[in-house]
């Protein structure tokens, strides 16, 4: 067996182990939480061996075998410039959640088990990113889809215990229900091209007729549903707002990721651009996403359902820049899916710190942070501030490359459409600074409750501090700052968010070359 293929076996092998023993090391609770962390610090190691020995060129050669023969279903997996960069940040984003679990003690207790969940997920996430076969990536979408009704219902808001469960069930029931027709879509494509291999599909495959068609269309709803795409995306506020912090985290950094890779990996080569209705309505319905979800979050008042549409929004942009079957798209939709992982991840870390400190995530409740809790203050306002596209940071690529790619799609889609699906997605990138600086301005700024002005009848920046004294009701409840355990949790996605701001170059290379062989060339 080659090395490649050792590493690509292994990248889906190993977090399975790890939550196999972590499970069975759950009585021992410390130890089990050990072993869990240890898994996810070599997972992420194993990641990036892994990635340093890919080729841009996807040849599947590597690891290629039998599996379900009767069906023509093969174990092919393969890692390449557009799986690799999302294969990288989903072992990071878990390893530190697993990482963060060793200081936070999750509402339910039974860490262990948690760790193992996650673990599990991490398996599912990674083959998906890998399997190069129709059904395996089918397979592998399941299991990581399962393990989060768990965590959810399980771990999720201990104060609204049916609240969780519906979030719970109906997070699984719309994703299933959306996988259904994705295999549904993948049965029609083999009847047509012969075969699951998705290498040799998007190499050979000329969709066409209405089985070419219905195909296209079952594949991309199912993934909509994952994205998820304006309007199958009901059920992810109240999955976001019920789930534990470190679900939340891996929710939307992770396995909303398995949606929008699979548009890249799986729908593009299925479907055809001289279809002037379908990718064009897709692209609209995106950007009806961007700019629905930019309103809605204008009206929010809790702070983790005010970042679950959020992402609606910036899956917008994505699913946008996919459906203009260019490399640029391509670029744009991988860059932008990265950017978000890193950000959004980083937003949710931070609002589960905020509700742990002041037991609430209710906007209206929760204000001055950068008077009480000064750093973690800092740390929302630099997220927030990467959310909405600020220039040097990585949200402002994802959005201006996915814009950018709307101007210049394929020839044989109505550029004028595009032109104006690109001017909506624009004012989309206001909406978004709006919401987020309405945000920084009522839950970061103000004065404190314990600090008034000197005088009351007269506006005045001087403020009466020194009267108050610490541990008085009238300074009232002392908030805990960032801890040391934090920054490090919390530190490689601001350093990777600033990296991939100032050097995208780093990423969109890697992808555009693997985007020009997968392909064979397009514009």
């Amino acid at each position: 067996m080659s090395l490649s293929a050792v590493l690509l076996n292994g990248l889906v092998a190993l977090p399975f182990g790890f939550a196999v023993l972590t499970r069975l090391l759950d009585r021992r609770g410390t130890a089990a939480l050990g072993v869990a962390v240890l898994g996810g610090v070599l997972t992420f190691a194993w990641s990036v061996w892994a990635y340093v020995d890919s080729s841009a060129v996807l040849d599947g050669t590597a690891v290629d075998h039998p599996w379900i023969a009767g069906l023509g279903v093969r174990w092919h997996l393969g890692l390449d410039g557009i799986s690799g960069p999302l294969v990288l940040m989903s072992t990071l984003v878990i390893a530190l959640c697993l990482v963060s679990l060793v200081r936070h003690d999750p509402v339910g207790g039974a860490r262990g088990d948690l760790a193992a969940l996650l673990l599990l997920i991490e398996a599912g996430v990674l083959g998906s990113f890998l399997a190069l076969d129709l059904v395996l990536f089918f397979v592998f979408f399941e299991v990581a889809l399962i393990p989060m009704w768990f965590v959810i219902n399980g771990w999720g808001d201990r104060h609204d215990e049916p609240g969780r469960a519906r979030a719970a069930t109906r997070f699984l029931v719309f994703t299933v229900l959306g996988s259904a027709l994705m295999l549904v879509g993948f049965v029609l494509v083999r009847s047509q091209a012969g075969t699951f291999d998705i290498v040799r599909i998007a190499a050979t495959y000329q969709p066409s007729g209405a089985t070419g068609v219905t195909a296209a269309v079952l594949v991309v709803l199912g993934l909509a549903v994952k994205t998820p795409l304006w309007p199958l995306h009901i059920w992810l506020p109240d999955a976001h707002s019920k789930a534990p912090t470190v679900g939340s985290v891996v929710l939307a950094a992770v396995l909303l990721k398995l949606g929008t890779y699979g548009l890249v990996r799986f729908w593009l080569p299925v479907a055809d651009p001289h279809w002037r209705v379908l990718a064009p309505f897709v692209a609209g319905l995106a950007v009806v996403g961007i700019v629905y979800a930019a309103l809605a979050c204008l009206a929010q008042t809790e702070v983790k359902r005010l970042i679950a549409y959020s992402s609606v929004g910036h899956m917008g942009f994505v699913v946008l820049a996919v459906t203009t079957f260019t490399v640029g798209g391509v670029q744009a939709a991988v860059f932008a899916s990265v950017a978000h992982g890193l950000i959004t991840g980083l937003l949710f870390f931070l609002a589960g710190a905020i509700k742990d400190r002041f037991g609430t995530g209710e906007l209206d409740r929760l204000s001055a942070l950068y008077g009480t809790v000064p750093h973690l203050g800092a740390l929302f306002a630099f997220a927030a501030m990467a959310s909405l596209g600020l220039p040097g940071l990585a949200g402002f690529w994802g959005e201006m490359l996915s814009i950018r790619s709307a101007l210049y799609p394929d020839a044989a889609l109505p550029a004028a459409t595009y032109t104006v699906l690109a001017v909506i997605a624009a004012l989309g990138v206001i909406l978004t600074s709006a919401y987020f600086l309405q945000l920084m301005r009522g839950m970061l700024q103000g004065t404190p409750a314990a600090v008034r002005p000197v005088n009351e009848d007269v506006d005045s920046i001087e403020l009466a501090t020194a009267e108050v004294d610490p541990g008085t009701p009238m300074a009232g409840a002392s908030r805990a700052d960032v801890d040391a355990a934090e920054w490090l949790t919390w530190s490689p996605l601001v350093v990777l968010t600033v990296v991939l701001g100032v050097a995208p170059g780093l990423l969109l290379g890697p992808v555009g070359e693997a985007a020009r062989a997968f392909f064979g060339g397009p514009g």
